[in-house]
């Protein structure tokens, strides 16, 4: 029965997806937007449990990849597309995003079963990009932006080159860390958390924040010389 926990919520991750996807169908796209944040926040419990109670498998590996492939990749490219982008090249855009995320959960998948993962994750995860991508739909319609089309393009383009690119990120900070980095990056946890809850507006720029850590560290690195492990 303990072997079973994670999977319940992969499977509630499943249903946000599946839930996200009925409102985005009828066009109400800002709770698809949030329950496709709320299906990120059970994608990390699965994995954390899976974890600390020392069950993870292949099974759960693999189920956790389709259910990321379908609420992360799937619908996320079905309400930009809906949202900002219904047309026929849009539509291609919208794939572009959907295969680049299907290559990270691939390329994920292929590490973990070899027991390559290391301290950061190469390359953007795909719950990461599909909260930014479906936060920007949230972020235009309360706060109307010039030219939101081309920029909803430029978004894709730049999540789909990072999720298949070989960047390195973040997972949760380790509040246990005491240095200077470790500290910026539990401040920077917090205040996320208490600007969602004091306006879900804010959402959207702190997490583009994170999404351009990855570039930022490559330029830092490769200035210094460091090498890092992935995950």
């Amino acid at each position: 029965m303990r072997q079973f926990i994670p999977n319940v919520f992969t499977i509630g991750n499943l249903l946000c997806g599946f839930l996200a996807l009925h409102y985005a169908f009828n066009g109400n796209y800002v709770p698809a937007a949030w329950l496709i944040f709320l299906g990120a926040v059970f994608d990390k419990m699965d994995g954390q449990l899976a974890r600390v109670m020392g069950r993870d498998s292949p099974f759960g590996l693999h189920f956790d990849s389709i259910v990321d492939a379908c609420t992360f990749g799937i619908v996320p490219a079905a309400i930009i597309y809906q949202a900002h982008l219904p047309t026929g090249w849009g539509l291609a855009l919208a794939f572009a995003y959907l295969l680049c995320g299907a290559m990270r959960l691939a390329r994920f998948n292929a590490l973990s079963l070899e027991g390559e993962r290391g301290e950061f994750y190469m390359g953007l995860a795909i719950p990461t990009a599909a909260v930014c991508l479906t936060q920007y739909v949230v972020f235009v319609k309360a706060w109307p932006i010039p030219h939101a089309t081309p920029l909803a393009v430029l978004l894709i383009l730049v999540l789909s080159f990072l999720m298949v690119s070989r960047l390195n990120y973040d997972s949760i900070p380790n509040f246990r860390g005491t240095s200077l980095s470790d500290r910026f990056k539990q401040l920077y946890f917090v205040a996320t958390v208490g600007l969602i809850i004091y306006d879900g507006i804010f959402f959207f720029p702190m997490i583009l924040v994170y999404v351009f850590s990855g570039p930022y560290r490559w330029i830092f690195r490769l200035l210094h010389g460091d090498v890092t492990q992935h995950a």
